[in-house]
């Protein structure tokens, strides 16, 4: 009796067991099938949303486009539809199976992955914008620079007024207590291609800035009393004309000069000799010489045969020469030394634009009107002058008072 109700409890839990098992796998069957219709239904959603978004992608282009993306995307349906799901494994007894989050749970909405794309696509559609203010702004620079490259022109082609004053200091002697021994007054004119050429004799009787006491004086003394800037001033009250640049020379510095331009080709305008440095040096009327610093001075300050203005006139010359020599293409490469060696030893007094017309006007192969100070010899208080005519003065000054264009005012 005991055996046999030991034995019905085991059948009785074998039973229980069985109906268990049953139970589990008919739980399982029923996870697994409706884990196959969440995988249909996911994938009839997802190839819906994949669809239209290729819509929405390809709206606007060419049909037959979009039926090749459609042709294209329909063996990839069938091949999803015909793939059978894995078989899940069992699990021990009394374990469950942890339910697998879905398919659109764990990918992200398609509208939040679009968003960056459209926005991007936004951003690039407005960068275009700023090149028209580029374009705006490159405009604006050429306008400013053509404005100045116009007022630059204007004013490096304004008439430029310049005085030479050649001092009679010896080699190795200072400038303080000299005298000029020539004055030169050159106004250039760009346009007009002419060149007015000045001179004013050493003995010229006129107005010294720096002498108020005296009436007047010989002009060649200011340079003694007051230097360069007294000269200036005597210059500028004799001829009612603004100075626009000085240069001082020496015999000195003009041998030196002549000889760091590698000399210059001068035509003797009269026959005579005269005892340089180095050697004595003989110049025929109409002859061409190429002088080096030492034969150019001996020809520029010769005066035993002529008068003051012939000499002035010689200087001129040599000026000239110099002038055309930096003008040669074979002078271009000597210019900035020259300028250097001018402005430090010279006293030259010139900015950029001035320097620029008087170059414009020197390459053009300008006119050069010469013209002098016409007077008579005259003694006051037992002093030789040389006293200016009214009517010479007034003409020189006449001269001098031109337009751009070179015409008299």
């Amino acid at each position: 009796m005991n055996d046999d109700q030991h034995l019905s409890r085991v059948e009785r839990r074998k039973r229980e067991l069985e109906r268990e098992r049953l139970n589990e796998q008919a739980q399982l069957n029923e996870q697994t099938r409706q884990e196959a219709i969440d995988n249909h239904t996911d994938e009839a959603n997802r190839e819906r949303s994949e669809t239209s978004r290729r819509a929405e992608a390809t709206q606007g282009e060419h049909p037959f486009l979009n039926q090749t993306d459609e042709q294209s995307s329909e063996p990839k349906k069938k091949a999803r539809d015909v793939r059978k799901p894995k078989p899940k494994l069992r699990l021990p007894f009394g374990m469950k199976r942890k339910s697998k989050p879905r398919r659109d749970e764990r990918r992200e909405p398609r509208h939040q992955t679009r968003e960056p794309e459209r926005n991007h696509v936004k951003h690039e559609a407005a960068a275009p914008k700023d090149k028209p203010r580029r374009r705006k702004w490159k405009g604006k620079l050429l306008l400013v620079m053509l404005l100045l490259l116009i007022g630059g022109g204007y004013l490096a082609t304004r008439p430029v007024t310049f005085l030479v004053m050649g001092s009679d200091a010896r080699v190795g002697e200072s400038l303080s207590g000299s005298r000029t021994d020539s004055l030169q007054l050159m106004e250039f004119v760009p346009r007009s291609r002419t060149v007015q050429n000045v001179s004013i004799p050493r003995d010229t009787y006129t107005a010294i800035p720096c002498e108020p006491d005296r009436e007047g004086d010989k002009i060649t003394h200011a340079f003694a009393y007051g230097g360069a800037d007294c000269t200036v001033g005597a210059v500028e009250g004799l001829t009612e004309t603004s100075v626009d640049g000085q240069v001082v020379i020496t015999f000195e510095t003009f041998m030196e000069l002549i000889d760091l331009v590698g000399g210059v080709n001068v035509t003797a305008t009269h026959s005579f000799s005269e005892k340089g440095f180095n050697q004595t040096y003989e110049y025929m009327e109409g002859v061409s010489y190429a002088m080096d610093g030492d034969m150019a001075l001996a020809y520029a300050r010769h005066r035993k045969t002529d008068t003051d203005g012939a000499r002035s006139n010689r200087q001129t010359e040599v000026m000239s020469a110099v002038a055309d020599k930096l003008a040669s293409p074979t002078g271009w490469t000597k210019i900035p030394a020259t300028y250097r060696f001018m402005k430090d030893e010279m006293g030259l007094e010139l900015n950029p634009l001035q320097m620029a017309s008087i170059g414009m006007t020197m390459v053009l192969q300008p006119q050069v009107d010469k013209l002098q100070i016409e007077g008579e010899d005259a003694y006051i208080n037992n002093v030789y002058y040389y006293q200016p005519t009214e009517a010479s003065v007034q003409a020189i000054r006449d001269a001098l008072d031109l337009t751009m264009w070179g015409t008299v005012r």
